[in-house]
């Protein structure tokens, strides 16, 4: 007997997706609040280069709405206005000529564009753009030329549009910062901390250690970004896992992650083991030379440092007992632990040279190592049903944990002196789904 060791397997790194959505209703409310619903005034004059000539206008503007493209939200709204333009010729009276006074009104689309990131620190940031000031249309109702006097008053109401769009550029870009998302993603994180129960004394935990920026979308006025959370989940058993709440770590902007890799175990005991192999080896015979060997009983138990031992006790042209030590080993194809090293340890090779000589050929001890074999059973069905029941629940109100495991497969077995625990791997892709306003 020597001391047990255990080290756990390493798995691929782990992401959780988590669509954090920010509705831009928001900035567009205070755009409207900002911009004026009129520019200029059909009764007041401006003077141009030529003295001799002057335009008024006034536009009216309706509502602004939002599409979005990537990261980058355009925000537009159509202008419908009226313009007169005059001018005082050298000899007669004062002349004017007019649109859109007495019939339809000319109309210009105006374009505001807006890239948002996140930061590292959790915040927002805007970077606003006029980006387009124009005729809605190349039609002649959208035309405001005087062409008497060759005067465009449609050139000076984009140009007053663009004015004030601009001015405005700073209270945009506040706004956006001011969102916040940073409190919503933290409550998130503590959530994913606390440990999930599978059954009785069986917890999962995600144990999540990054977060990880992807692709955006856009969706009506909702920007969604596509963020991961790093992790190392585990099923573990016992007491209720203590974990303190951590802090949420900063923002990296980098690819997300391809599911969730998850370490579950399995713990079957030697008792059990030994009474498999008992149903499997028991009254197994064995001829050599004309000699024969017969098992009578085996009876399996853990030695420590990762290996197990096997009691063989047998009968027929000589009785005894020996004892074979190796490592097992997990056979995905039949689902069977089998230990294909298995090899007499010390005290029974020197038994054997001093009396039943024979009893050492290798082709014996191959016989004994291919007959040592048995059923883990439904081990990795139980395991991917908890699996599947700790990913999807409810974590808090409007807070869904979704999953979809699509395998279980054993990745490594390690005796103890008490058990042998099966190690497996659960690969899911799982994500939070967030009810607007959560």
């Amino acid at each position: 007997m020597v001391a047990d060791t255990d080290t756990l397997p390493s798995l691929p790194s782990s992401t959780l997706d988590i669509p954090l959505t920010y509705d831009l209703s928001p900035v567009v409310a205070a755009l409207e609040k900002a911009v004026p619903k009129t520019f200029g005034d059909i009764k007041q004059r401006k003077q141009l280069k030529n003295p001799r000539m002057a335009v008024a206008f006034e536009a009216t503007r309706d509502p602004f709405s939002v599409s979005l493209n990537g990261q980058t939200a355009y925000i537009s709204a159509v202008i419908h206005y009226e313009g007169q333009g005059f001018y005082k010729p050298p000899v007669v009276g004062e002349v004017s000529g007019s649109c859109g006074i007495d019939g339809v009104k000319p109309r210009a689309k105006i374009t505001i564009a807006t890239d948002i990131r996140i930061n590292p620190d959790w915040r927002l940031k805007g970077k606003t753009r006029v980006t387009d000031v124009q005729p809605y249309s190349t039609e002649t109702r959208d035309q405001c030329r005087v062409t008497v006097f060759n005067i465009d008053v449609t050139d000076r109401v984009i140009e007053a549009t663009k004015n004030a769009l601009e001015s405005k550029r700073p209270m945009i870009d506040q706004k956006i910062g001011a969102l916040d998302i940073r409190s919503r993603f933290e409550g998130w994180w503590h959530l994913l901390e606390r440990p999930i129960p599978l059954t009785d004394s069986v917890w999962l935990t995600i144990n999540p250690s990054a977060v990880r920026m992807g692709e955006n979308v856009g969706v009506k006025k909702t920007l969604v970004t596509a963020l991961g959370f790093s992790a190392a989940p585990q099923v573990v058993t016992g007491k209720k896992p203590v974990i303190a709440e951590t802090s949420l770590p900063p923002l990296y902007p980098a690819a997300v992650g391809n599911g969730l890799h998850i370490l579950l175990e399995g713990v079957v005991g030697y008792d059990v083991a030994s009474g498999l192999l008992r149903e499997h080896l028991v009254g197994k015979k064995f001829d050599k030379a004309g000699r024969t060997f017969v098992v009578k009983d085996v009876r399996m138990f853990g030695v420590g440092a990762g290996k197990l031992a096997l009691e063989v006790q047998f009968k027929g042209g000589v009785s005894g007992k020996v004892y074979l030590v190796g490592t097992p080993q997990y056979d995905a194809a039949s689902n069977e632990l089998f230990v294909p090293d298995l090899d007499y340890d010390v005290g029974s090779a020197g038994l054997l040279v001093s009396s039943v000589e024979w009893l050492k050929h290798d082709d014996v001890r191959d016989f004994i190592r291919s007959q040592a074999r048995w059923s883990i059973g439904n081990v990795m069905d139980l395991g991917k049903e908890q699996i599947v029941k700790g990913l999807n629940r409810d974590l808090a109100p409007g807070v869904h944990l979704a999953a979809a495991v699509q395998q279980v497969q054993g990745i490594s077995v390690h005796p103890r002196r008490s058990n042998i625990r099966l190690r497996a791997q659960a690969d899911a892709i799982a994500k939070l789904t967030v009810q607007q306003g959560k």
